[in-house]
């Protein structure tokens, strides 16, 4: 007896022994595994806009899982030693107020390895101001039928007015970005337009010139653009929809089946297209998107081409550039990055497709107007990813969103 208990208490000792040392080595393990990193923030400045005190600095390994949230120093600059190694994408932002204008600060870098100590990495960064008119929510992912099938003509896209003022929606244009899928093979595109334009596979224009006034826009409304301004809802079309579209103020007509209308909405004018496609066909797996007023007439007749491919795109200036919401197939493609981070630093996604989910910006406050009514602020860091939410049922007007006045066939 005394022999087996000698013999329990050595192999105790024994696992003991082991699982010290083995805690040892998970502990030595993580010690090993973290990294250290610098990032360097290189600020361009517009003329008259102020430099942020601080910078928000996002380190994302979405492979792992893992986020570290830093602060930078006085002089740009943050130092960590919390990574574990991987590839990351690294966001940065600030946001300054100035003479009446909240003023964006965004730069990125995506893919980047992190894999050992001490790499110093430096993030460009642009400060752009906050538009009056911003991408509220859009419904890309489609929708289910009855039956089971696939149904994406109940797509729509939400223009808000979140400022103080009045705004002309007037030939606006909306389009969606090329290339049509996030990816890691960006293409290339000619030096004279690469790090000053985007580029639109298609571009729709609403009805007028910049600068008329014949679509005025209040504080707290805002307009529909639909694929097809049409009640989806109805049996003809798809009783699995959740929206019901006939309200839309605009929308994208093409008579290229028996089953579209010319419903009350307004026509928008086709402005660009990739002939011989005379349609908006966006892609239900998430695609680039921005809305901007062109500053001289858009020629469909001239465009441009990626180095060594064919495909036709019009390239427009960042310049014009109003409000831009990148969307990608699911988390894993959010950091293949299609959109210059001065316009959308980020990217979001509804995980799925034909899945009845929307996207929607994050409200921000509610604004007490002066006749006693309210109205909601949402966010525009000009950061997908931190400005949205993922719904649970795509909505038109939520929040309390009016629509114009002019608006005489609204539901």
């Amino acid at each position: 007896m005394k022999n087996l208990l000698t013999y329990f208490v050595v192999a105790v000792f024994a696992l003991g022994f082991s699982s010290c040392a083995q805690f040892d080595e998970i502990a030595e393990s993580e010690r090993v595994a973290n990294v250290s990193a610098k990032v360097v923030v290189n600020t361009t400045l517009g003329e008259g806009v102020p430099a942020p005190e601080t910078y928000t600095v996002k380190f994302n390994n979405y492979t792992e899982g893992f986020e570290l949230v830093e602060t930078t120093d006085a002089s740009g600059i943050v130092n960590t030693e919390s990574l574990i190694p991987g590839i990351y994408s690294i966001t940065v932002s600030a946001e300054v107020a100035h003479n009446g204008s909240v003023y964006n600060f965004n730069g990125n870098l995506v893919n980047v390895n992190i894999l050992n100590n001490g790499q110093s990495l430096t993030v460009d960064v642009n400060a752009s101001k906050s538009g009056a008119l911003v991408l509220k929510e859009i419904f890309y992912c489609g929708s289910k039928t009855p039956s089971g099938g696939s149904y994406f003509r109940d797509q729509f896209y939400e223009v808000y007015n979140n400022s103080d003022m009045v705004q002309y929606v007037d030939g606006m244009c909306i389009g969606n970005m090329l290339p049509a899928l996030a990816t890691a093979n960006l293409p290339v595109w000619p030096d004279e337009f690469a790090s000053s334009h985007v580029f639109f596979a298609t571009i729709w224009q609403l009805p007028g010139t910049p600068g008329e006034k014949n679509y005025p826009l209040q504080p707290g409304e805002s307009i529909i653009i639909a694929q097809m301004a049409d009640n989806h809802q109805r049996e003809a079309l798809n009783p699995g929809s959740p929206v019901n579209l006939i309200g839309a103020e605009f929308e994208a007509y093409l008579q290229s089946t028996s089953l579209i209308k010319d419903n009350p909405a307004i026509n928008m004018n086709l402005a660009f297209w990739p002939s011989p496609s005379k349609q908006w066909l966006v892609t239900v797996f998430g695609g680039a998107y921005a809305i901007f007023f062109p500053e001289a007439p858009i020629d469909r007749n001239t465009y441009i081409t990626p180095v060594g491919q064919t495909t036709k795109a019009k390239e427009i200036p960042i310049d014009w550039i109003v409000d831009a919401v990148e969307l990608v197939n699911d988390e894993t493609k959010i950091k293949l990055k299609r959109v210059p981070a001065v316009l959308d630093a980020g990217a979001t996604t509804v995980g799925g497709t034909y899945v009845n989910k929307s996207v929607c910006r994050k409200v921000k406050e509610t604004i007490q107007n002066p006749d006693g009514s309210s109205r909601v602020k949402y966010y525009d860091t000009n950061n997908t990813s931190e400005d949205f939410y993922v719904t649970e049922i795509p909505m038109i007007h939520r929040d309390g969103a009016k629509s114009p006045s002019w608006n005489t066939w609204q539901n």
